[in-house]
């Protein structure tokens, strides 16, 4: 089993889109504010980081991707050009997937230096592709403790009534997911002070409780903010573990 993956995201100077509306949605925060292709055609994706970096990990929160969906991404020498594939075409999301919305994410095994990168998009759907939030960034991984999971968020309301029913309103049913990262190093607690001291409780991140899930992998890739920070603890000179909580955005 891998480590829990977190994926903080990394500066994007500028985008372009080869078709469709609200290609600057693919940077907020909320993913309920989307790019929408303008066809069920082809399309791409060309992002700028303004410098090279060494980036693993790429990440399509929020589509609508159909079963059929691939990807190919491409590292590139400048904005669409230049291109040389990093990740052949495969499938953008899981099979397994609940959704919509569906996430789709890629690890490099190995992190890629450059300033310019290229996802090539095949919906194969009847529908046009959308996307609520586009990130790239370096994964920081560490094995978690057995315990914690994945809990349900209900954000709609129920209030018990006289007559042994209940008023409802609707909201969603999202996740909140809790871990703890043991034996970690000096050098990654360091490394995950940084991450939390630049997110805070407001910025949102990837969080992926296992790459190497078979099943339910949609379900397991989240999209939000820290819900709460502890206090990492000391086990030993060079060692400790760390309590982390995350919550989607839905």
């Amino acid at each position: 089993m891998s480590g829990v993956l977190i994926v903080e995201p990394e500066s994007i100077s500028a985008t372009a889109v080869s078709s469709g509306t609200g290609a600057a949605n693919l940077l907020t925060r909320s993913p309920r504010e989307v790019w929408v292709a303008s066809s069920t055609a082809a399309q791409t994706i060309d992002i700028d980081l303004g410098i090279a970096r060494p980036i693993d990990s790429f990440f399509l929160g929020a589509t609508n991707a159909d079963a059929a969906a691939s990807w190919t991404i491409s590292k590139a020498t400048g904005l669409g050009a230049g291109l040389t594939a990093i990740k052949a075409a495969g499938a953008m999301r899981a099979a397994d997937s609940m959704g919509p919305p569906h996430h789709a994410f890629h690890r490099l095994a190995e992190p890629v230096t450059s300033r310019y990168f290229r996802l090539s998009l095949a919906q194969g759907g009847a529908d046009p592709l959308y996307v609520g939030r586009l990130i790239v960034g370096l994964a920081f991984e560490q094995w978690r403790e057995f315990g914690g999971g994945r809990q349900p968020v209900d954000t709609g309301s129920r209030q018990s009534q006289s007559d042994g029913g209940f008023g409802t309103s609707d909201g969603v049913v999202k996740a909140l997911f809790n871990w703890t990262f043991g034996d970690l190093t000096n050098t990654e607690i360091n490394r995950l002070w940084g991450i939390s001291a630049r997110l805070g409780l407001r910025k949102p991140c990837v969080v992926v409780e296992d790459a190497d899930l078979a099943e339910g992998q949609n379900e397991a890739i989240h999209y939000g903010v820290f819900a709460r920070f502890q206090s990492y603890e000391r086990r030993e000179a060079d060692w400790g573990r760390w309590v982390f909580s995350h919550e989607e955005w839905r």
